[in-house]
């Protein structure tokens, strides 16, 4: 009789068990899809922002949902959900990481120069390239070593495009040598590989489940190994997060240089750590390169919340939103099979 009720106890435990670890991995999963697709929702909505300024946006009214930019803006050529450069080239990036079974800067260049004159040719989409990106592809559609291909121009564009590689490593060191890795194609200045290593950092500091002062503490301090007045500003963000957003935005600024949009993201970040779908729409309302800013905290909303952060209209109406979900899943069935 002690022997069938002890079995019986052992198989509900292990039942509980399989449960349990079906609930942990559908919530990563949700993480991943989430991160992904949060930086592309960001991007789609600050794109109707993109190059206005903040006292313009506060007189038009707060963008909330996704729609046509205004003519005269980079993006009036694009339609309502569409993203940018950024989300394309972070799906170069995710692409490069799944057919390489991790980083390989030779072949992620390869596929960014590809992009890059595929885009350079289209008129709805060629104004969002940045100059260093442009000026890259260019020397890497000549022939010029990936090596010695980057801008020193310090912009954030291998920030916006970089959390991939937080989703697809999990050791820290490993998230930091691949995240500086992964800029030096296009953006090899000190700050902006400092920008990619803090937003890669954050990702996976997120998807880990740390909490606000956790992932200020090991952004800040992997970003230091690279730029120390990056890693202070963002530091200076995290401390601001309780200030009202007009007097931060002034503070930090809001243009395309990762010295302004990587901190302003972690702003928004941290100051609506609960309401992720907040702190999107005050990041794409920012002004000045207002689809990276929402585009980078789209993506650390995602990675800390899930998927179910974000409201289904926003993610119904994004465009090409199933191939965005199906590669942040292909990213997580890879991390799976190795963790």
């Amino acid at each position: 009789m002690i022997a069938k009720i002890f079995y019986k106890q052992e198989l509900h435990t292990n039942k509980d068990r399989g449960n349990s670890k079906f609930l942990i991995t559908d919530k990563l999963k949700n993480k991943y899809t989430g991160c992904m697709l949060g930086a592309a929702i960001g991007d789609a909505l600050g794109k109707q922002n993109e190059g206005v300024r903040r006292e313009e946006i506060l007189k038009m009214g707060y963008i909330k949902d996704h729609g046509r930019a205004p003519k005269g803006s980079p993006g009036e050529k694009l339609r309502a959900g569409q993203y940018t450069d950024d989300t394309e080239q972070m799906l170069v990036l995710a692409q490069s990481l799944i057919a390489c079974n991790g980083f390989d800067a030779a072949d992620f260049a390869s596929r960014i120069a590809k992009w890059g004159e595929e885009v350079r040719n289209d008129p709805a989409r060629s104004p969002f390239i940045g100059p260093s990106s442009s000026y890259a592809i260019e020397k890497l559609n000549s022939g010029i070593s990936w090596k010695e291909s980057g801008s020193d121009i310090p912009s954030c564009g291998s920030a916006m495009r970089v959390a991939p590689i937080g989703l697809f490593y999990d050791r820290l060191e490993n998230v930091e040598s691949n995240a500086v890795l992964s800029s030096i194609p296009t953006h090899k200045s000190k700050g902006a590989i400092a920008g990619a290593v803090a937003v890669a950092v954050a990702v996976r500091s997120a998807i880990e489940g740390d909490d606000r002062s956790e992932i200020i503490r090991k952004t800040c301090e992997r970003a230091s190994n690279h730029d120390i007045g990056l890693a202070a500003k963002i530091g200076l963000a995290y401390e601001s997060r309780n200030e009202l957003p007009d007097i931060v935005f002034a503070r930090l600024g809001t243009s395309y240089y990762v010295y302004d949009t990587v901190p302003c993201a972690f702003y928004c970040f941290f100051r609506y750590f609960e309401e992720p779908e907040m702190a999107i729409i005050e990041a794409v309302n920012a002004g000045g390169d207002a689809d990276s800013i929402g585009c980078i905290t789209g993506a650390l909303c995602g990675a800390f919340h899930g998927i179910e952060c974000f409201s289904k209209k926003w993610i119904n109406s994004l465009e090409n939103k199933d191939l965005v979900e199906n590669i942040a899943i292909s990213l997580f069935k890879i991390f799976s099979r190795f963790r």
